[in-house]
Formats: C-alpha cells, structure tokens, sequence
C-alpha cells in the first residue's frame, strides 16, 4: 500500500545535542552499575559494558524510551565477519543513492525500491531450517545485534533506582519465542508499506522494536537502525522470566541469573 495524497510527513530526528547527552547518561549508568556490584568498566565500545568480580560481563542499558542496539553503515555490514543476513542489510542501503541530494529530489521512487529488499529481510528473519542442526535466523540475529554474538554473560537494566539482572542466554531465547517479525503498514497519508521490518508481541499486536533505514540528515544517511522499546522489552523480560529475588535494596536478579550471579 502507498498512500501519497499528503507530503511525506518529516520525523523528529535526534539532535547532536540530544544525542550526546544519551550517550552521557549511558556512561553514567554504567558507572553507577560498575559502583553498586563492585565491578569495572569494561574497556571499548562493543556491546560489553561492566565486568564483574566473577569476570562475568555485563550488557548494561538505561534510558527512558529506547535503546538504540545499534547504527551500522554500509562498511559495518561488509567487515563484520558472522554478521548473519549482512547480505539483506546491504541490499537496503543500497536502494538509496549515494548522494543524499539525489534521495531529496525523489524520496517515493527510493522508497518504493525498498520495500523488495525489507520483505526480503523480513522473510530471511522468519526462517526457521532443521537440516544439519536447528537453524533460527531471528534468535541468531538477535544474539549478534544484541551482545554480540556469546561475548555477554547478563543484560542489567536500570529501572529507575533499581537494576534488574537477566541471564544474556534466557534474554534471547524469551525475546524469541515471544515474537513474530512483520514489516510494516501504512497507517495515514503520505507513509508506505514495506519501509521497516518490526518486532511484534505473538499474543498481543505491540511493537517492541524495529529496523528502519536512517535518512534524515546528512550525519545520518543510508545507515540501518534497529532499536527496542525499553519498557515493552522489560515487561516482557519480567513477566516471562521467573521467578525473581530481590539480591539487595537496588538489585533484583531473575530466572537462571538468581543462582549464578554473585556479590562478593
């Protein structure tokens, strides 16, 4: 569906500002987590954030909307050796020309281009093959986008004064088998289908995230995004990994974490 009777409305993109001072509140939870366990922080910029004094990693996220798991441009794709489905995502980007100029001057065709390659990205995702061994792209992906591949042991997330501790293995398996992907839908004039692929509740139609294309400046042109709502993914991580016990006043650990993590 396109519905094109209205401009294509702009979005609010992120400002510089606003954007450092994410990135400043992400440093200072980290530190604040790294203080309350006794840990460290992690050296580097991947997807370890807090070593503990089990030498288990953590993957530490905050924020108050979302969490932005990552921004990747062509080359990302391209180096990033394992990156399942890196194909597809390359396919994306390269619907849009390489001079931003050029996409102003007819953002519908482009779009329109992309719709092929996000249903095709979409489908990839949904694959599940048992050949040789079980095959699930959407939990190998995940893994990948999401920790890294095995490099991270817990996802600790603050919740206003408390951190929630979740095993990184049962994060991803939940995350998982409580949804479906979909692309999707134009819901008013001047947006297409087809433009993102998103991350869908099975038993309730709620998005907890989404892979979109970023075009909206020239800082931020042909780069794929794939963001998670932070109170939907927290929910959903809290209502399905049981049981949970409270370790401290700010620490609650849940599911398989409650029995390895420890605080010396």
């Amino acid at each position: 569906m396109v519905l094109i009777t209205d401009p294509i409305r702009k979005r609010r993109a992120m400002t510089t500002e606003k954007a450092r001072k994410v990135k400043l509140a992400g440093h200072a939870a980290e530190k604040e987590f790294a203080d309350l366990i006794r840990g460290q922080i992690y050296p580097g910029t991947r997807k370890k954030d807090v070593i503990d004094t089990q030498g288990n990693i953590h993957s530490v996220k905050s924020g108050d909307k979302k969490w932005q798991i990552f921004l990747y441009v062509r080359n990302r794709f391209e180096t990033s050796i394992g990156f399942l489905g890196a194909p597809y995502f390359i396919a994306c980007i390269d619907c849009f020309p390489e001079k931003r100029s050029k996409y102003l001057k007819g953002k519908e065709r482009y779009k329109i281009k992309l719709q092929k390659p996000m249903r095709d990205l979409k489908n990839f995702l949904a694959t599940k093959e048992k050949k040789y061994f079980f095959h699930d792209n959407k939990l190998i992906f995940l893994q990948e986008a999401i920790f890294h591949s095995s490099e991270v042991d817990y996802l600790s997330i603050k919740d206003g004064h408390l951190w929630h501790i979740f095993d990184a293995k049962e994060v991803m398996e939940t995350i998982d088998n409580s949804t479906v992907v979909a692309n999707s839908k134009a819901t008013q004039k001047g947006q297409m289908d087809d433009q993102k692929v998103i991350f869908k509740l099975i038993d309730k139609d709620v998005t907890i995230g989404e892979i979109e294309m970023r075009n909206d400046s020239k800082v931020h042109y042909r780069q794929v995004k794939f963001w998670m709502d932070r109170v939907k993914t927290l929910n959903l991580l809290r209502d399905r990994i049981t049981p949970h016990k409270q370790k401290t006043e700010k620490i609650i650990t849940h599911g398989k974490a409650i029995g390895k993590f420890k605080l010396k």
